[in-house]
């Protein structure tokens, strides 16, 4: 076809999932999917294979091709011929281990038949606001098998011919406690489907069914060539990252996520298998999990220019054998997958990703450090303050801080970037939606990773019961004992969760005289009833005097923070970002009255440097200098000559060494880590720093007895 036809139609097909989505969003009614945007939808190959998404939940990147895959598995009966795939059927599932994420992420997908032919699919998938199971939200803190999760459907037939089937809908229905709402959800996925469907049909209508089909099969042909063409650009290497759980949902504990990324020739291989096995609780994921959180690091990074469909993930390979913690066989629960084994398979990916796209011209922009470590996930149910039966998600719990990058710190409240079209409740929509009041949200003063570009702000917030007897809460979370957002190049990781419940508060009184109250700070509270949590805390009960007072991870710093421009660090002093404390601790800036004291922050910056020249180092040659064309490699680092040296001029080792044993080292505290970082007593931060100018080039967090990675290794 003619490339004006090409582009017209393919531009279509992005149009008709954009008004799919706000479809979607707009028959639905949950503030999850069009507040939250816990939501994705597409248009889909025959086979399954995506040729257009939605902008919103990119794990689902990873899960629907193997729903459709399943469907067509289950429907279609090869041996005679025979196909139980007809015009105007709609499926639905939600079952992990046929392609779901985990129980609430309930997905819905049509064929689009034309003349008996197949000639795609549509698919909507939501996050529901219960699907039954042992708690309230289906979220289940204390299953261990997931049958105890909720009501799980495999691939299902939910409409025949046009006609829904009423006792398939009933069951569905039946299993919920929050019906109405499950039930405008359904049907805003078959209104969205439809709607896609439409859209394609008249597609066909006009340019006829082979360049519609031909257009789709491009869209992915062209993709896969621009994203290896990308890959052959960088240079072939293994590049190492990882990650804890510091709780598997139940207790405390840490599970290792671990992944050795080979970059060869076109081609990206993601090699898991030395995580940790998977866990009778509910972060464990299935392989949609693992998929969708690699192709979540990958799009953004290495394809934020190209078309995202399955042609971009053609060209990677995954490997991770069955029954890690981020690829359970049944009957593991995996509930908690989308902030659990997705979730950290995503901040492992990225790392690796962002270290591989940061030794390129081309991609180095795109790398960023990790951007909110890890999610909270606080749902709330009961009776609300009409009296009315309520459930829902409080989303300012997504609000963490984005990663840094070589070019700018980090943005405030960026979310997760899988979430592409992440917002949250202002305070008055979760006050007018559920019986709470809110006494504060502001910064997370000092949460952002420090670097020479600093990690993204987070939120802190503090809220009460109001006007109802009581509010049910599941609450999961992980890395409230360590840091998850981890910086790159000697960037600082960003804060940890904060979560601390004081019951019994005299708030209500002190509000009703007109007190100034932001948190339990400000209240009168028995110390016996103030709870600091450093695991997750699970299923919960509040009441009225109860107060909640919680902050989420900042963003990952990018490089050593002695190098971030002093004026840039007053101005977040200034704004509410960094306290002064945490300006001259981690970033050397010397105040006062609010103005940089240059002479002091020379000194007190060279006093730093002096000490980590200091350093023990494991192996102490020294290299002649080295000179030549340098590829960067790190923030400070280069390779010059077959060798890597500091950009300062102090050659470290050949390439073909680890450079790390040549560089001082040192084991950072907490304090050192952040003001409001907290390290679980199990694991180690390692910091090596240049010893010709005292750069800091790395900062690795790694279980006491797992061996430092190495985290970039160029063939």
């Amino acid at each position: 076809m003619d490339p004006i036809t090409y582009e017209v139609v393919r531009h279509r097909l992005l149009a008709v999932v954009a008004q799919q989505s706000a479809v979607l969003k707009n028959v639905s009614g949950s503030p999850l999917v069009f507040e939250a945007n816990d939501c994705n939808t597409g248009v889909y190959l025959p086979d399954g294979q995506i040729a257009a998404m939605g902008p919103h939940i990119v794990f689902h990147s990873g899960s629907m091709e193997l729903v459709v895959g399943n469907i067509i598995r289950q429907f279609e009966v090869e041996s005679d011929g025979v196909s139980d795939i007809n015009e105007g059927d709609i499926f639905i599932t939600n079952d992990p281990y046929s392609g779901a994420l985990h129980l609430p992420d309930v997905t819905m997908v049509e064929p689009v038949i034309v003349d008996g032919e197949r000639i795609g699919w549509v698919g909507s998938c939501c996050h529901v606001l219960d699907i039954g199971g042992m708690t309230p939200s289906s979220w289940c803190p204390d299953a261990t098998e997931n049958v105890q999760e909720g009501l799980i459907l495999p691939p299902t037939k939910l409409v025949e011919r046009g006609r829904t089937r009423s006792d398939i809908w009933n069951l569905i229905l039946s299993s919920s406690r929050l019906a109405p709402n499950l039930g405008l959800d359904l049907k805003a996925m078959i209104a969205a489907n439809t709607h896609a469907r439409k859209g394609m049909l008249r597609l066909v209508d006009r340019y006829g069914v082979d360049v519609v089909k031909a257009v789709m099969a491009t869209m992915l042909d062209k993709s896969e060539i621009a994203t290896r063409e990308r890959l052959r650009s960088l240079p072939d290497g293994v590049f190492q990252a990882r990650n804890y759980f510091d709780a598997d949902g139940k207790k405390a504990g840490l599970h290792r996520v671990e992944v050795e990324l080979t970059k060869r020739d076109d081609t990206l291989i993601f090699d898991y298998s030395r995580s940790a096995e998977q866990v009778p609780s509910i972060v464990n994921c299935t392989i949609s999990g693992l998929r969708g959180g690699v192709f979540a690091s990958v799009l953004p990074v290495i394809a934020p220019d190209i078309p995202w469909n399955s042609g971009v993930m053609r060209a990677i390979e995954i490997e991770a054998p069955e029954g890690l913690i981020i690829n359970c066989a049944k009957p593991a629960p995996c509930g908690s997958a989308t902030v659990g084994g997705a979730y950290m398979v995503k901040n492992t990916a990225h790392a690796a990703v962002s270290t591989l796209a940061g030794i390129d011209d081309v991609t180095r922009s795109d790398a960023m450090a990790e951007s909110t470590g890890a999610i909270q996930v606080l749902h709330i149910g009961g009776l609300n303050q009409y009296g009315v039966g309520f459930g829902g998600a409080l989303t300012e719990a997504l609000c963490g801080g984005g990663g840094a990058t070589p070019e700018a710190d980090g943005a405030d409240f960026v979310g997760p970037h899988e979430i592409l079209s992440y917002q949250f409740n202002n305070v008055e929509g979760e006050e007018v939606a559920f019986p709470l009041l809110w006494l504060r949200r502001e910064f997370n003063t000092d949460s952002g990773g420090a670097g020479r570009h600093h990690g993204g702000t987070s939120l802190s917030a503090a809220w009460t019961v109001h006007d109802a007897d009581f509010v049910h809460g599941v609450h999961m979370a992980h890395s409230l004992s360590m840091p998850a957002s981890t910086g790159l190049h000697g960037g600082l990781p960003g804060s940890t969760h904060a979560v601390t419940v004081a019951r019994g508060t005299d708030v209500n009184e002190a509000l009703a005289t007109g007190r100034s109250v932001t948190g339990a700070a400000d209240l009168q509270v028995d110390p016996a009833q103030v709870t600091v949590f450093d695991s997750n805390p699970g299923e919960q009960m509040f009441f009225p005097g109860d107060v909640m007072d919680w902050s989420f991870h900042g963003g990952g710093g990018w490089g050593d923070a002695l190098d971030a421009d002093p004026e840039t660090i007053a101005r977040d002093v200034q704004e509410g970002r960094i306290s002064e404390t945490g300006a001259r601790r981690h970033y050397g800036v010397v105040l006062a009255e609010g103005v940089v004291d240059a002479a002091a922050t020379e000194a007190a910056r060279a006093d730093v440097r002096r000490q980590r020249r200091e350093w023990n180092r494991a192996l102490v040659e020294e290299f002649a200098p080295v000179t030549g064309e340098a590829r960067v490699v790190g923030d400070r680092l280069r390779i010059v000559a077959g060798h890597v040296a500091c950009e300062c001029g102090r050659t470290l080792a050949t390439s073909g060494e680890d450079w790390k044993q040549y560089a001082g080292h040192a084991t950072l505290t907490a304090d050192e880590l952040g003001e409001k970082v907290r390290l679980h007593p199990d694991l180690v931060a390692d910091a090596h720093a240049c010893p010709g100018c005292g750069g800091l080039l790395s900062v690795e967090i790694r279980h006491h007895e797992d061996a430092p990675l190495r985290a970039l290794t160029l063939a």
